[in-house]
């Protein structure tokens, strides 16, 4: 994907980019034992949504003919409703996962359009759009994301709680230090950390190292930087992972930033970097010997002239305070 064409202005623009690719990821897929495939489209509140089709609509769904859904179905937006015409996907070519969990299924990460023009509320569509404005200054914009998460379970009142925790469920409960980077945690934790790190290293990812948080049975992942879409598109189809690796386990993934009161809480790092067209390869943040560049003061000042947006988005729910 060149990051210039990045963004289309129209639903015939962006089915006829994938029309000379269909029938190679169609074969691909299909070598591969993909049965189903789910054409994901992210809604307001970074949800991934889909209708699963078998692989003998591959092309029509590719073509933009595939299922269709309510406009409304969008969250946040009350002004269009079920008399409105639906909106439609077309998936990226780019973005497409077979599922390490089930090789019967490929998740392929979708575009919304509404009216044969890119649909402005979806979050997949606006992050096209800044990048496609970045690469009109000469800028190509790169990020790698380190998810916190907590691995629960249900107890046998039905109560949820934390899936590796040793201590007594009555009685006396010790107050342990921190538990960040803890030998036994990470031990007693393996059986479902090895089935995570195998996948990822599956994926290629190039997944640097696990972490065992602070938290009972709070977890941290690092892995390589990509594209702003691209990493957009990896933290997605991570976190269907995690739930689907848990629940083989017995358990379950939250993200929640604070499952329980007076624990650690989980969020995620977002290390962001930029390379100019006329110096690939180069961070623009970083001078020749190592200081910060102007560039990044720039960037840092940004951040703090719209951090009032930016939490909107990065903390939407009471549960994140």
């Amino acid at each position: 994907m060149k990051v210039s064409e990045v963004y289309l202005e129209s639903f015939a623009q962006a089915v006829d980019r994938n029309r000379p690719r269909i029938a190679e990821v169609k074969e691909q897929l299909e070598d591969s034992g993909v049965k189903y495939v789910m054409a994901a489209w992210i809604d307001l509140h970074g949800i991934p949504k889909t209708k699963p089709v078998p692989m003998s609509e591959f092309e029509q769904l590719c073509l933009g003919e595939g299922p269709q859904f309510a406009v409304h179905s969008v969250s946040y937006v009350p002004e269009l409703g079920p008399a409105d015409s639906d909106q439609v996907v077309v998936p990226d070519l780019d973005a497409v996962y077979v599922c390490p969990w089930d090789g019967s299924m490929a998740i392929v990460f979708s575009d919304l359009f509404w009216e044969d023009a890119p649909y402005n509320v979806c979050p997949r569509q606006a992050l096209r759009r800044a990048m496609q404005e970045a690469a009109g200054d000469g800028y190509v914009g790169y990020a790698g994301v380190e998810p916190e998460f907590i691995v629960m379970k249900y107890d046998g009142a039905g109560q949820p709680v934390k899936a590796f925790d040793n201590d007594p469920a009555h009685g006396i409960r010790p107050r342990r230090q921190a538990f960040g980077y803890d030998v036994e945690l990470s031990i007693d934790s393996m059986p479902f950390l090895k089935d995570m790190i195998d996948i990822l290293e599956g994926l290629g990812w190039n997944l640097h190292d696990v972490v065992a948080e602070g938290g009972y049975s709070q977890f941290e992942l690092d892995f390589h930087y990509a594209n702003m879409l691209e990493m957009s598109d990896r933290f997605v189809f991570l976190r269907l992972t995690l739930k689907e690796v848990a629940k083989k386990h017995g358990m379950f993934v939250t993200f929640m930033p604070k499952p329980t009161i007076g624990d650690w809480r989980s969020g995620a790092h977002v290390n962001m970097s930029i390379q100019h067209e006329s110096r690939p390869g180069k961070n623009i943040f970083e001078t020749a010997d190592g200081d910060w560049s102007r560039e990044s003061r720039w960037a840092l000042g940004g951040l703090m002239r719209h951090a009032e947006a930016i939490t909107a988005i990065t903390c939407p729910t009471v549960n994140s305070y």
